[in-house]
Parts: C-alpha cells; sequence; structure tokens
C-alpha cells in the first residue's frame, strides 16, 4: 500500500469514493490524501482550503419579503467574484436557510460536518 496526494490530473479517480461528487468543485490548492492497493483507491481524505460563508442573518422584521436577501446575496457574490472566489462551503440551521440555499443552487453534501484540530499547541 502506498499513500500519496493525488496530483488535479487525477481527481476524476475520486470518482466512487465520499469526493466522488465535489471533485469538480474544489478549490485550487485542495489536497486529496490516498491510500493506494495495487493501483487503486482504497481510502482517501481531502484537505480543502476553502471560503466558509457563514452567519446569515435577516432581521425578523424584514424576513419574507425577498428585497434583503437578494440584495445580500448579490452583494454576497460580487464580493466573491472580486476575491476570485469559486465555491464556497455553508451550513443551514432550519428550513428557511434551507429554503434560501436550494433557490441559489447550493448542493447540499452528505453527513454532518465538523470542526476538527489537526495541530495540537
Amino acid at each position: 500500500m502506498t499513500s500519496r496526494v493525488l496530483p488535479r490530473d487525477e481527481w476524476p479517480r475520486l470518482v466512487g469514493t465520499e469526493a466522488g461528487e465535489i471533485w469538480p468543485h474544489l478549490p485550487e490548492g485542495s489536497l486529496p490524501v490516498v491510500v493506494e492497493h495495487d493501483g487503486a483507491i482504497v481510502g482517501c481524505h481531502v484537505l480543502i482550503p476553502y471560503w466558509h460563508v457563514e452567519c446569515l442573518w435577516i432581521a425578523p422584521n424584514a424576513r419574507g419579503r425577498g428585497a434583503v436577501a437578494r440584495r445580500l446575496w448579490a452583494a454576497v457574490r460580487e464580493t466573491a467574484r472580486f476575491m476570485h472566489v469559486r465555491t464556497a462551503f455553508t451550513a443551514a440551521l432550519d428550513d428557511r436557510v434551507r429554503g434560501l440555499l436550494e433557490h441559489v443552487g447550493a448542493m447540499k453534501l452528505p453527513g454532518d460536518h465538523y470542526c476538527v484540530p489537526l495541530m495540537r499547541e
């Protein structure tokens, strides 16, 4: 068995793994770490340098009309374009946010997401 970082031109090999659906959306600098046995990937985990869009909030008296959400989303997308950010990750804590994310074409990721400390002090 060998372990290595999978080069970008081999990322399509991630199909069939947990990264199989999202590999085309991985940002530059992502590092898919794989374990291979006889040339086949038998394990993978992807280190992703990403932007995380979080803390969506709209004042209660401005909710439900769409104007604030549309302007906010347009400003977020414009800021992302300025920063050359193609993809961001986020979470939804309620059905209202889930609906907004579905409306803008967000792809639901499988599983629960965690913040993992990788370096101990």
